[in-house]
């Protein structure tokens, strides 16, 4: 029999935060920080100004600078022995508190780098949220860690953002596990979603439907027994099986 051949990792799993930001130093120019909490490596940054004024959008500098962190996470979420699953890059606003943040899941990264997966389903399949309520402590310069996301939790968001994508009217929703065997997505703005009739309350909830069964059939995923929708006063207009 011949000799096993083991391959070294290239980021040692201890090492994967320090390596993080060494990259982005050398190869960016950018100071970021990072940590590694669990199957989680997570990157926070600061920047001058995120978002395009009175929108959402974010301006092409931030979503440059949120590229560059998120290809050297990549490179070493590739290259590393860490049994990492995820990986968070969030930058913040020094001016405003307003964050960008951004998830991947790391076998995603693999399935398409070996092409495994179509490249409209990996973007799909990236899920990034902006914040601009939250009132921060923005003078000490802190970074400010999220609790690592769980597999349930990005799937939630995942099915949330496509939904809000593919919508022909302005979707506003959010997720709620609360209730960990149930998926519950709460419509901010049923009402006036019901203003527009029946036919167009059709089209939402089937839009739902098709995206989280998307979602989650296509992770695999049985956490969930089902979905319901509620108005954002709690009362449901909808539901489905898994």
């Amino acid at each position: 029999m011949g000799a096993h051949l083991t391959l070294k990792a290239t980021y040692p799993g201890n090492q994967v935060a320090l390596a993080l930001k060494k990259m982005c130093a050398g190869d960016y120019h950018m100071t970021v920080e990072a940590r590694r909490q669990g199957n989680t490596l997570q990157t926070f940054f600061w920047r001058v100004g995120l978002l395009k004024s009175n929108q959402m959008e974010m301006r092409n500098d931030a979503a440059e600078a949120l590229e560059r962190v998120l290809l050297c996470a990549t490179r070493i979420a590739l290259s590393t022995d860490a049994p990492l699953q995820f990986v968070e890059i969030k930058m913040a606003d020094v001016l405003t508190g307003a964050t960008v943040t951004l998830w991947r899941y790391v076998p995603d990264i693999r399935d398409s780098m070996y092409d495994r997966m179509a490249e409209d389903e990996y973007i799909n399949r990236l899920v990034i949220e902006v914040d601009t309520d939250a009132q921060r402590n923005v003078q000490g310069r802190n970074p400010q860690w999220d609790t690592p996301i769980t597999l349930p939790e990005f799937l939630a968001k995942q099915v949330v953002l496509r939904a809000k994508r593919q919508s022909p009217i302005g979707l506003q929703a959010h997720e709620d596990l609360s209730q960990p065997s149930t998926l519950v997505v709460v419509i901010d703005n049923w009402p006036a979603i019901e203003e527009q009739g029946l036919q167009q309350q059709a089209k939402v909830t089937d839009l739902l439907e098709k995206s989280s069964k998307d979602v989650l059939h296509g992770y695999g995923f049985e956490g969930f027994r089902g979905v319901v929708l509620e108005d954002g006063r709690g009362s449901a207009v909808g539901s489905w099986k898994l």
